[in-house]
């Protein structure tokens, strides 16, 4: 008989973590890099402050040049949270680490690509290019689309 599994353990094969450094133990977000548990001083535009490499990093965890004065007046403090995050209910499709930006960005990407689905639906029963519009794997074929064209 099996002993009963934290939801950590349970959890823990699907989690691909990147780390803070090999002494912290700190997550961070994959897509744009923020650590967990840090408050960030952020710019509308995406760019944060990393304050472990003391620097400024764009949407994406790249380093960029660091804000003009002006700029800088428009900065919020923000407390990151780095949670997993697996959109579809496929048991195979491996759960991503995201902050609460990034989570936030992902879920409207598939809000669009939903409502497209639906007004779909409406007009066709299908497309020729993409199938039928009520297969699970049309709505990965639309998130596709939409990222390449943003």
């Amino acid at each position: 008989m099996r002993g009963r599994q934290t939801r950590a353990q349970i959890r823990a094969p699907y989690l691909d973590p990147v780390r803070v450094g090999e002494s912290s133990g700190n997550l961070r977000c994959r897509c744009c890099g923020r650590p967990d548990g840090v408050v960030v001083r952020g710019l509308p535009d995406g760019r944060w402050y990393d304050g472990a490499d003391e620097t400024w990093r764009d949407a994406r965890g790249r380093r960029v040049d660091w804000p003009e004065p002006v700029e800088y007046g428009a900065t919020t403090d923000t407390l990151v949270s780095v949670d997993a995050l697996r959109i579809t209910n496929a048991p195979v499709e491996r759960v991503r680490l995201l902050c609460n930006r990034c989570r936030r960005l992902e879920g409207a990407v598939h809000g669009r690509a939903r409502a497209r689905i639906s007004i779909l639906l409406r007009r066709a029963i299908g497309d020729l290019f993409l199938g039928r519009y009520d297969d699970p794997g049309v709505l990965a074929k639309l998130v596709e689309m939409f990222r390449k064209n943003n």
